[in-house]
């Protein structure tokens, strides 16, 4: 644990300075922690956050409470709230349009072509946070599909046909998050979900009430429509297990989570996605993260960037 996260912190109840050699060794337990149950690595900002959480802590509490949270397994209550406040989910509909174009245009209809047979489309958004990506996925490849008849549309929404199907599953860590992407109502605040929102993309939203705590601030708000919500399933899952919640997945976005793991995190997410994915499907990484488990996939590099097709070796470990 480096120390410069500690730099500039004012006294401490009971005298504590921020520098103190036994606070700096309960953070880096904490921290320790944090890491191997989450992936999260001790980068600045997180570091800076926890020791916001513990330096107002006098010093015998502190270290009581973490040597109690570190013989709590991670889906202990306490790690969960712990996680919420460190973690940042932000984000919105049609995040990074080239990528976005880049999966309409190119890896929809690839996956398409190679599922003929099967006739089914799985996909997953495995750090999905508040919904967006989840929502923006499920009607991106119902577009392609009306465009290649194999959905119908009528005043009800969009529907497969000729034995065709949709399964859109979207997980993350944060429960907090879950509950708002399940909930699908958003805000058309300056820098709020809709802000770079195709125009088309209106057509899955419908203006929705103001929650009784907003009255005052001019906001908008709007729910995805039913007909859209029915194709996406929500769940809690953490990316660190190696065994993945799902199986026989053709798509697979991980975007912006893996920046905050190390490299043999990242691997080990890489690998349990390679699991989860059926021979022939796609995974798409965040454009900062390089593939680290190229045995189980071959790169393709499209208009918007790199994606990668699963091939046919097993994973044994």
């Amino acid at each position: 644990m480096s120390a410069h996260l500690l730099s500039g912190l004012t006294s401490a109840p009971g005298g504590r300075q921020a520098g103190d050699r036994n606070f700096n060794a309960s953070l880096e337990q904490l921290m320790s922690g944090v890491e191997s149950r989450f992936g999260i690595k001790p980068g600045g900002l997180v570091e800076r956050k926890l020791a916001r959480v513990m330096q107002m802590v006098p010093l015998p509490e502190l270290e009581h409470w973490v040597s109690r949270m570190n013989s709590y397994p991670g889906d202990h209550p306490e790690w969960q709230s712990l996680v919420e406040c460190l973690t940042v989910h932000e984000t919105y509909f049609y995040r990074e349009p080239d990528l976005m174009d880049m999966t309409r245009k190119e890896i929809i209809p690839y996956l398409l072509s190679l599922r003929e047979r099967e006739r089914r489309l799985k996909i997953w958004s495995s750090a999905c946070s508040t919904g967006e990506e989840a929502y923006d996925l499920a009607f991106m490849a119902l577009k392609v599909m009306l465009g290649e008849n194999k959905v119908a549309w009528n005043e009800f929404g969009a529907r497969p046909v000729d034995g065709w199907s949709l399964s859109v599953f979207a997980s993350d860590l944060s429960n907090q998050v879950l509950r708002t992407a399940r909930d699908g109502v958003y805000s058309n605040i300056a820098m709020g979900s809709i802000r770079s929102m195709p125009g088309e993309w209106m057509d899955i939203l419908q203006p929705a009430p103001q929650p009784d705590d907003r009255n005052d601030s001019g906001e908008r708000f709007f729910a995805v429509r039913d007909w859209l919500r029915s194709y996406v399933r929500f769940s809690h899952f953490n990316l660190l297990d190696k065994l993945p919640p799902f199986d026989g997945i053709d798509l697979v976005f991980c975007r912006n989570v893996l920046i905050y793991f190390e490299d043999d995190a990242k691997k080990q997410v890489q690998t349990m996605l390679a699991r989860a994915i059926a021979p022939g499907g796609v995974m798409v990484l965040g454009s900062a993260v390089r593939l680290l488990a190229p045995e189980y996939f071959e790169s393709r590099f499209g208009h918007g960037g790199s994606w990668y097709v699963r091939n046919d070796t097993k994973v044994f470990a």
